[in-house]
This record gives structure tokens, sequence and C-alpha cells, in this order.
């Protein structure tokens, strides 16, 4: 996105630099008769809209191109920024039971019994982040309040349900795998700042999801009138989960739940379900592999970004960020930085091997992506399908 805003400036004649961090797009303008430079930062709603964002980027093309003023763009913008939402809130706090009920399943090995339980307390969690971007104050306690009310059911029900399926997935949409894989890939192609930024970020809402998850932990003992230390609760190693064959019918409901969830179109699904499992498959299949083990997701991002540039070559419509979106969205570390430092506030020892796997994982998967840009690259595509 940026990229394309940058080059309708330079169209326009303008000295600007775009850059964004969550929730922020910072506008850098520059006078280049004075050498003075002005920065405004606009205040962006949180979550993703990547129907919109597809329809934003083809406005642009237009401008670039010139086959569209400025101020028709500006009206075309308005217009879309009032059309009514593609899906309403309520099928998107329902479809977070999906969500978390596959990927209770599929990455944290829950049963039927954790599978459900994470369902249930997804719903909730997928509740409050609607509401959190209506209401600033609530927004900012998102990444302590629900994760703390999760951890807390969660322990209270342990003697039932194996606790580290639960709360990682519950809060699947809270983690910031993908800020964390963004933020090596912009480091990666030398965007320094923005992509400190997002590490920074990423890393501090981390510690604070599993800061979180610790405290509701050692309330819900509390409450239970336990006071011996369960080692290495956030492994789920030991949980008992399902048989692999559910994954046919997991994996594209959870794709279709996060395709909801991030607002892609439904034209899109099919390719976005494709994309998820090639790249799921066949990270599970490296994993097993001990030489390909540190690059799995790395080899997984790249099949996930080959495969959406060929769609996207094939169609010829529109660009495939989406489909790289939904496709990468499991193989992304968000659960491992959580999951580090909890075992770093609970004084395990396998905090500095979870937080290694998190960088390497995020790394991984920038890598793969890039060379899948690389391999795949065409400047005539570039310039009429942009670039994000």
């Amino acid at each position: 996105m940026e990229t394309n805003l940058m080059e309708v400036a330079r169209y326009l004649g303008i000295d600007a630099c775009f850059f964004t961090v969550p929730g922020l797009t910072l506008i850098s303008f520059g006078d280049p008769d004075t050498h003075s430079s002005e920065t405004h930062i606009v205040r962006a709603s949180e979550g993703y809209d990547m129907h919109r964002l597809e329809q934003v980027n083809q406005i642009s093309r237009q401008v670039r191109k010139g086959r569209g003023s400025v101020h028709e763009s500006i009206r075309k913008i308005e217009a879309l920024l009032a059309a009514t939402p593609q899906y309403s809130w309520y099928v998107r706090v329902l479809i977070c039971f999906a969500q978390s009920f596959c990927v209770s399943a599929t990455l944290f090995q829950g049963s039927w019994y954790e599978s459900l339980l994470a369902g249930a307390l997804g719903l909730m969690v997928g509740a409050v982040e609607i509401l959190g971007a209506e209401h600033p104050t609530l927004g900012y306690l998102l990444n302590v309040i629900p994760p703390m009310i999760v951890s807390i059911v969660t322990t209270l029900l342990s003697d039932r349900v194996c606790f580290a399926a639960v709360p990682m997935a519950a809060t699947i949409n809270l983690l910031p795998g993908l800020s964390l894989a963004m933020s090596m890939l912009e480091l990666s192609s030398s965007n320094i700042i923005c992509g400190a930024v997002r590490l920074i970020s990423a890393t501090m809402t981390s510690f604070v999801i599993g800061w979180s998850i610790s405290v509701g932990r050692s309330l819900g003992m509390a409450a239970r009138g336990w006071t011996e230390k369960t080692e290495g609760f956030s492994s789920y190693s030991s949980c008992n989960g399902l048989s692999m064959w559910w994954w046919f019918l997991f994996v594209p409901l959870g794709s279709i739940g996060f395709s909801i969830w991030f607002k892609v179109h439904w034209r899109r699904w099919p390719a976005t379900i494709v994309a998820a499992a090639i790249g799921l498959v066949i990270q599970t299949y490296c994993d097993r592999i001990h030489v390909l083990r540190p690059i799995s997701a790395g080899i997984g991002s790249f099949a996930v970004g080959v495969f959406s540039a060929v769609y996207g070559r094939v169609l010829c419509s529109a660009s495939s960020a989406d489909i790289v979106f939904v496709g990468i969205i499991q193989l992304v570390p968000g659960s491992t930085g959580v999951r580090s430092f909890v075992s770093l506030l609970s004084e395990e020892l396998s905090a500095s091997s979870l937080t290694m796997s998190m960088l390497s994982t995020s790394i991984s998967i920038a890598v793969g992506l890039l060379l899948s840009n690389g391999v795949m690259y065409s400047e005539h595509r570039r310039f009429k399908l942009g670039s994000f």
C-alpha cells in the first residue's frame, strides 16, 4: 500500500514518504524548494479490510496511470468508506468460534473438549475486540482482560481439559504473529524504521498477552486452592489431539473464518483455502524431517507465495495479497512468542529456546515470501496490479 501511495505522490509532483505502524499511518511531506518537511499522523481503526484495500489500490492505480483525477478518486474513496461493511459485526463475532475451534484442533493438539472450550471463549474475545475498536478505553485493555479471563476459566476447568490447547487458540486474533512476520519482511527489505517499530510493538504485545495468561493462571490456581506450580503448563506436547484426518474439515473452515475476519471477498475463499492448506501441509511435513525443521515455515510461505502469484497471473484481475495473508496466518509465530514470555514469567528453562524459535520462524517466513516474489517477479504485473 505504501508503494502505491508514494508512486501516486510522485505522479502528482509531491515529495512524500508514507509508512504505517499498527493503528497509525505517518505521512511526511517535503518541499523541495524550501527544503522543509512536515509530518502528519493519521490514526487508523484497528483490524484489516482486505477487500476494501484492494479497491483502494485499484483507485490509486487509476490515478497513477492517468485514467482518473485526484478529486474523482477522493469521491470514490469517500463512497467506499461510507459503504455497508461486507460482513456484519455479528457474523465476525460468530466466526470467532470456528476460528478458535479449528486452530485449537490443528495447531495446538486440542481434543473435542479443548476445541469447544476454545471456541466458546473465542466468541467472548471476538466480541471484546470488536467493541474495543469502537471504544478506545476498552481497546487499551484488549491484550490484558480477554487473555486473563480465558486463562482463569481454563485453569478452573483444567481437570477436564489440557490447559495449553485453549488460551492461544481462544486469543488467536490477538496474537502478534503477523506483525512479527511483517517486521522481519520489512527489515529484510531495508525498511528499517517501520520494521523496527513493528518488531518492538509485536514483542511488547506478546509480553502483555503472556503476562495476562500467567496472571490468569495464578488467579485460577488461587481460586481452586492449589499451591503447587505446574511445570510446562504452556506446552501442548502432552495434549491428546484429534486425528489429522480431521484437518480436511478444520483447515477449510478455519481458512473461511480468517477470510471473514479479515474481510476477504467470498469469491476469493477457494484460493485462500488452497493457500492455507498448501502452507500448513508443507510445514507439517517438513517439521517431521530434522534437517528441514528450522526452515519449515519458510518453505511453506514460499509455496504460498508462488501459488498466490500464479493464481493472480491466471486471473489477471486483482492482486493476491489477501491470499498470501490468509495462507500464512497459520504459519506465523504469534503463539510461540506468547508462550516464550509465559515460560519466562513461570521461570521455565524453555523460554530462551522459544524466543529463538519465534525469531527464526519470522525470518524464515520473510525469506520464503521474498524468494517467491523474486521467482515470480514481473514488472508488467507489478505495474498493472500494484505492489503491497
